[in-house]
């Protein structure tokens, strides 16, 4: 469970890194949908490299928050360990969505802007979610 737990919160970092924007200056975006859509190709290509790695994801707007949703193909466990291994490897990561959020701050007409990692399983049980502010 663990190593594929922990190839997910890897594959979450790097997709992280790959629709950052680059700020140029003022807010360049009315709100978080607007931002998602000028990225689009980047996300869609992100996706459909992760295709057969055992989930799908998406990445959506939820109001003042940019939504990383992760779909297993197969069931995961829904206990304390799987809590505490997704606290402790992303810990170890709050770097980048903080990051995120710096950026967004800077290029998105949002006061205060969130990312939310959510993973679920093939039924729409959450496995884990958590949300940076």
């Amino acid at each position: 469970m663990k190593k594929i737990a922990a190839l997910f919160v890897n594959l979450c970092l790097a997709f992280v890194m790959v629709i950052t924007l680059t700020a140029c200056g003022g807010k360049e975006f009315k709100d978080i949908q607007e931002y998602i859509d000028a990225q689009k190709d980047q996300i869609d290509a992100a996706i459909k490299q992760q295709e057969g790695l055992g989930m799908t994801m998406e990445v959506k707007a939820d109001g003042d928050t940019l939504v990383y949703r992760y779909i297993y193909a197969t069931e995961m466990p829904i206990n304390d360990e799987t809590t505490a291994y997704f606290d402790e490897k992303l810990e170890e990561t709050k770097s980048q969505f903080e990051a995120v959020i710096d950026e967004m701050k800077e290029l998105i007409d949002v006061e205060n802007p969130k990312v939310k990692l959510l993973y679920e399983n093939p039924d729409g049980s959450v496995v884990y979610e958590h949300t940076y502010e």
